[in-house]
């Protein structure tokens, strides 16, 4: 190790490809969440709390925002982080994200079946999209 810094260790694609996709969740959920508080019936109106349906929008495009991004940047990091390490781009590497990013979000309620479940169906979402070839502009620009 001598010689070499920090910055040789870490791939930067990979941070930058998860950073963006952790910045893009972060403002779907913010977007999602503006909707969901605009879309669901308030709590009663305190007497003592001052922009009650304001404070509640605000923590509820928080806890979105915030999911969303553990979301993105868990799928994206994974992925990545496999294709790196096995030096192939298939299915595989999208199921195993896949299953990561949806257990992540699955052990938010607290139970093993639920993140299990959670991170199988991610799992399924993702080989099912490799498989039937949905591929962004980009990935077909370039011919992957």
């Amino acid at each position: 190790m001598e010689g070499s810094s920090l910055r040789d260790l870490v791939d930067e694609e990979l941070v930058l490809k998860t950073s963006k996709a952790a910045g893009i969740g972060l403002a779907a959920g913010s977007v999602w969440g503006a909707l969901v508080s605009m879309l669901h019936d308030g709590p009663q109106v305190a007497s003592n709390v001052k922009y009650p349906e304001l404070i509640r929008t605000g923590k509820v495009c928080g806890t979105y925002a915030a999911s969303l991004a553990v979301l993105g940047a868990t799928y994206v990091g994974v992925e990545q982080a496999l294709e790196n390490y096995r030096m192939k781009k298939d299915f595989v590497n999208g199921a195993v994200a896949g299953f990561t990013a949806g257990a992540t979000m699955g052990f938010r309620v607290g139970r093993v079946p639920t993140a299990i479940l959670s991170g199988s169906a991610l799992a399924l979402t993702s080989v099912l999209l490799d498989a039937t070839g949905m591929k962004t502009t980009k990935e077909e620009e370039k011919g992957h």
